[in-house]
């Protein structure tokens, strides 16, 4: 059987909620042994419905497989000095506290490295740990918000909108599980772990990309929404068709002269107006009528059809039904079966990377609250009367 490409690593995870524990999980997946230390009430996400697997939240069980969980009361000394003997042989330490926890808690950076000086330190916030939102809570909603997503999100006219999959949070642990895979890089060479950090702020500046480059090159914010269109592309939308909707992306003059000529209406092509995407931009209301009325005249399965055949990049908008049921999603392996302590087989998405020679899977389901505490414990020495006696003193 092949090796995970970091087995071998040992991770303390402090997270909760959705951005550090899926930041954790991808670090699981990859073969780390993941050690979830919770409070002893758990991760609020446990909660968090609906909906509901049973009596566990989805969002819990979609972003905690491949760890085991211990509880630990961090407000008591003797679950400090337990948390401390777990971080002497581990690699990474993961937490998202708000800023100042970590130090009130007496777990913060200087005083993990203290015990272990190897470790890689890895920091998830809202707005990083600097400046004068270093203590403002953040979460995604809310971030969505503050970097300007919400402003630009949604039809003409209508209220602010939140993109319906957590951008931000996703983002940050996504720069988190580089931020530390880096560090191992580095400790490799120099021997030494290092603190790390990624926020859902910075995260979504990065993000901005274009939009931000576009704003210091003119002067001028980007503008209000467009719906399903772009600001700087064109056709590049939702089109409705004689029974439904079609996303289109023509988004080089290439694709828009496939486009026009598989649509029936080669002239379109030739026209002045439309000869380059930054004339099409500027004409695109006229462009989109001239569209809107022939994708009217047939159905979405023959458009998607006619275009695919001809090149053209489109899709019928599917719900998350169809497309955790697409033969695709199947032939990528992007479900993954997990047997779970008490409800049995569940199904999780997958693991979106593949490696060659070293590829993730899914060992563990999403523990129950402190299911491992006797094994992670014991594996520290401690004897089964004094994991039973942090439980009694309240601190774990």
């Amino acid at each position: 059987m092949m090796s995970a490409a970091l087995e071998g690593i040992k991770v303390i995870d402090l997270t909760s909620v959705l951005a550090g524990p899926f930041c954790t999980m991808m670090l699981g997946d990859a073969g780390a042994d993941v050690i979830k230390v919770e409070s002893p009430t758990g991760d609020q996400a446990r909660t968090w419905g609906p909906p509901f697997w049973g009596d566990q939240g989805a969002e819990f069980l979609a972003v905690n497989r491949n760890k085991r969980s211990i509880v630990l009361d961090l407000k008591n000394s003797k679950a400090r000095d337990v948390l401390f003997d777990l971080c002497k042989t581990a690699d990474v330490f993961v937490e998202n506290y708000r800023r100042g926890v970590p130090e009130r808690l007496g777990i913060d950076y200087e005083s993990i490295r203290k015990v272990n000086p190897r470790i890689v330190y890895c920091s998830i916030s809202g707005f990083g740990d600097s400046g004068p939102r270093r203590e403002q809570a953040a979460y995604d909603s809310v971030m969505q918000a503050f970097v300007g997503i919400m402003h630009l999100t949604g039809a003409p006219g209508t209220p602010p909108t939140r993109a319906s999959v957590s951008i931000c949070d996703m983002s940050a642990a996504m720069y988190a599980n580089q931020a530390i895979l880096l560090a191992l890089a580095a400790r490799a060479r120099t021997g030494r772990g290092q603190r790390v950090e990624a926020s859902l702020f910075e995260s979504q500046i990065a993000w901005l990309a274009f939009r931000a480059v576009g704003y210091f090159a003119t002067g001028k914010a980007p503008g209000g929404k467009l719906g399903s269109a772009s600001a700087h592309l064109a056709p590049y939308q939702v089109y409705s068709t004689a029974d439904g909707d079609l996303m289109v992306a023509a988004l080089n003059n290439g694709l828009y002269i496939k486009l026009v000529v598989a649509m029936g209406l080669p002239e379109l092509a030739e026209d002045p107006d439309y000869t380059t995407n930054s004339l099409r931009v500027k004409h695109r209301d006229a462009l989109n009528a001239k569209l809107m009325a022939r994708f009217a005249s047939r159905s979405t399965a023959e458009w998607v059809k006619r275009l695919t055949d001809a090149g053209v990049p489109c899709s019928r908008i599917n719900t998350v039904e169809d497309v955790l049921l697409d033969p695709q999603t199947a032939a990528r392996n992007m479900i993954m079966d997990l047997d779970h302590p008490t409800l049995g087989p569940i199904k999780v998405p997958g693991i979106p990377i593949k490696l060659s020679d070293t590829p993730g899977s899914g060992r563990r389901a999403p523990p129950l609250l402190g299911e491992h505490q006797h094994e992670v414990l014991g594996e520290l020495g401690l004897s089964r009367e004094a994991i039973d006696a942090l439980r009694t003193r309240k601190a774990g």
